[in-house]
């Protein structure tokens, strides 16, 4: 009776367990995937094909392999080297991560995957390898002592948002932009902000470069505003001197510093950059117009000082500096992509330059006094600059 009892009670539980759609506690059997996220896969063990000459460390795998071990992007995965594990997301371009920051890239142009730093060296941070100058070509040698990485899964879609955010895309094309007037579809417009003189400082993208479809439109409005002083962050002389469009136009009337700013904000060269641009507005007459490629990047953090420096609130900064996105990207306040730019480009770039932990509570006013007499400008010059630019109030 017992015996019969048992086997009656064991039956039942398979049964029970057959129509929940599992073998009991054996973990590899889940939902279909479609029904749930893709969990992390096994880690996926890859040599080293090579090292350029920047440090980035291109691996001996395809984009397929990293696909079977789960790994996409948008995707954060973690690198482990020597015991040593880092934690990065999956892009194509380093720009997809702030400076300093580790990327795994796929690069699709050449069809190579490889871990980097936006402008920093993966194969010396990680202890991958050792660089030596040699004479022969390339003129560098990398001695790998670690050629073996290991990559494994570690968040599912976490870098999406984000990547998507630093992948916008936009059309030259006018009539895609109806809602918008000419000046802005040309990202041209007066900064007003509190404690900036009226019609005083003018923002855009380039006059010259017709490979935006936007430069007509952009040196009629410069011309409409009497615009006087150029301050040129993308070009060198020879090369702005160079566009068909330079000579002959109401462009080439103006002083024009070029002062040819990257985009290393923290930097000696980037400081050196700012104080020369201050100079330039002190000796020279307004108004004055400040431009790079698009009007976005470089343009926006020298904007962003100048504001700060003027008195303008967190909030007038910020709103300045996203207006572009919103000329160019359709973007609105409301849009996911928005908060993440803002936060990722002016916010941190702000606070690191003025030694701040929020835009919103500091005195940027006095940190941007501080910051720009760092970079050797005098109390003298930062008085005649605020004559120039600063309204009496």
């Amino acid at each position: 009776m017992k015996k019969r009892l048992f086997a009656l009670l064991l039956s039942c539980v398979l049964l029970t367990l057959s129509a929940c759609g599992t073998t009991g506690s054996d973990p590899s059997v889940t939902a279909p995937a479609s029904e749930t996220e893709a969990l992390p896969a096994s880690a996926l063990t890859v040599s080293i094909e090579k090292i350029n000459k920047h440090g980035n460390v291109i691996l001996a795998t395809t984009f397929d392999e990293m696909n079977a071990a789960g790994i996409e992007v948008g995707d954060i995965i973690t690198v482990t080297v020597s015991g040593e594990a880092y934690d990065m997301p999956v892009g194509n371009a380093y720009s997809d991560v702030d400076m300093g920051e580790m990327l795994c890239r796929f690069d699709m142009e050449d069809n190579q995957v490889a871990i980097g730093i936006n402008m920093g060296d993966f194969a010396t941070t990680a202890k991958i390898a050792q660089k030596q100058e040699i004479d022969e070509e390339p003129g560098y040698l990398w001695e790998i002592k670690s050629p073996d990485l290991s990559l494994k899964l570690k968040e599912k879609k976490g870098y999406l948002d984000e990547y998507n955010a630093r992948n916008l895309t936009r059309t030259n094309e006018r009539g895609d932009y109806a809602e918008l007037t000419d000046g802005a579809f040309a990202n041209f417009r007066e900064v007003q902000v509190s404690g900036l003189k009226r019609n005083m400082l003018y923002r855009g993208s380039s006059p010259l470069r017709d490979d935006l479809g936007r430069n007509v439109y952009m040196m009629t409005a410069m011309e409409d505003a009497g615009v006087k002083s150029v301050i040129n962050l993308d070009d060198s002389e020879e090369v702005m001197k160079g566009y068909d469009t330079y000579a002959g136009s109401y462009y080439s009337t103006c002083e024009i510093l070029n002062p040819e700013m990257d985009y290393d904000y923290g930097n000696d060269d980037f400081s050196a950059d700012v104080k020369a641009c201050v100079e330039f507005i002190i000796s020279n007459d307004g108004p004055f117009l400040i431009h790079c490629k698009e009007g976005k990047d470089r343009t926006g953090i020298l904007c962003a000082i100048l504001e700060c420096f003027a008195g303008a609130t967190a909030q007038e900064i910020c709103d300045d500096y996203m207006l572009t996105y919103m000329n160019f990207y359709h973007i609105t306040p409301d849009d996911t992509s928005y908060g993440i730019l803002l936060k990722s480009n002016l916010v941190k770039t702000l606070c690191g330059l003025l030694g701040v932990d929020h835009l919103e509570s500091a005195d940027l006013e006095a940190k941007t006094n501080d910051y720009l007499l760092s970079t050797g400008i005098t109390e003298e010059a930062l008085a005649s600059l605020h004559t120039v630019l600063c309204d009496a109030g």
